[in-house]
């Protein structure tokens, strides 16, 4: 039920699927580049540019058109976490440019994801765009407070695009995941007991965990769900 065989997906930053086209955003090239050699198939386009730029997702939407002749699935999922602060203590720089990674382009890369999608030959019917949240943008995490504002505001956009698009057949969700292993947690093993003890499974989330999620909310197994907030926390964020 969670194919996504014969649809095409827009990505920033990497999350794998088994789709007919799959255009992968990021800002290195040497992500891109592992990217290629991961998945080693003809059936991806890759495009190294600023997500924050307009023009940039104006680009990549058109060459995912020009390969494929539409756009099925985007998935945003670029984002920074920023330096911890004390709200007070905050640059005005940091909290500038966390939000135009986190708010900024996703607002951009889900404008043209919907223009897209309302050009393709379904009208929209069967589209769907996922956002990246987090359980920051639930209850919020201290001393990040430039990327918990961004994570609330990915939330809403997720919120008000479902309301704006659904009467197009057009799905709009967000994911909210927990404490997951990457290589920051990698380096940063004083928050892994942290992370444990506020889980309800008492354990750190996988990569694959988020792209299952993903899976769902990008196939027609999903095909009821819009407006909706996934948590992917392993009970990190009881009360939401």
């Amino acid at each position: 039920m969670t194919s996504l065989s014969g649809k095409v997906a827009i990505v920033t930053a990497f999350i794998e699927a088994d789709v007919e086209g799959i255009t992968v955003v990021d800002r290195t090239r040497s992500a891109l580049d592992a990217c290629k050699a991961e998945l080693a198939t003809d059936r991806l386009l890759t495009f190294c540019g600023d997500v924050t730029d307009e023009a940039t997702a104006e680009a990549y939407t058109k060459a995912t058109v020009d390969k494929w002749g539409k756009v099925d699935i985007v998935v945003l999922n670029a984002g920074i976490e920023g330096a911890w602060h004390m709200l007070h203590e905050t640059p005005m720089d940091e909290y500038d440019k966390v939000m135009a990674v986190n708010a900024r382009g996703v607002f951009i890369g889900l404008k043209h994801g919907l223009r897209a999608f309302l050009a393709s030959p379904s009208g929209g019917k069967g589209c769907s765009a996922i956002v990246m949240c987090s359980v920051a943008g639930l209850e919020g995490v201290p001393l990040i407070s430039p990327y918990t504002a961004s994570k609330f505001a990915v939330r809403g956009l997720a919120c008000i695009a479902s309301q704006e698009y659904g009467k197009f057949g057009i799905r709009v969700n967000a994911i909210c995941p927990g404490f997951i292993e990457t290589p920051f947690s990698a380096v940063h093993p004083e928050l892994l007991d942290l992370a444990k003890d506020k889980s309800s499974l008492q354990t750190l989330g996988k990569p694959a965990d988020i792209a299952n999620a993903t899976l769902f909310l990008a196939s027609d197994a999903s095909e009821f769900c819009t407006g909706t907030t996934l948590k992917v926390d392993g009970g990190v964020a009881r009360f939401c």
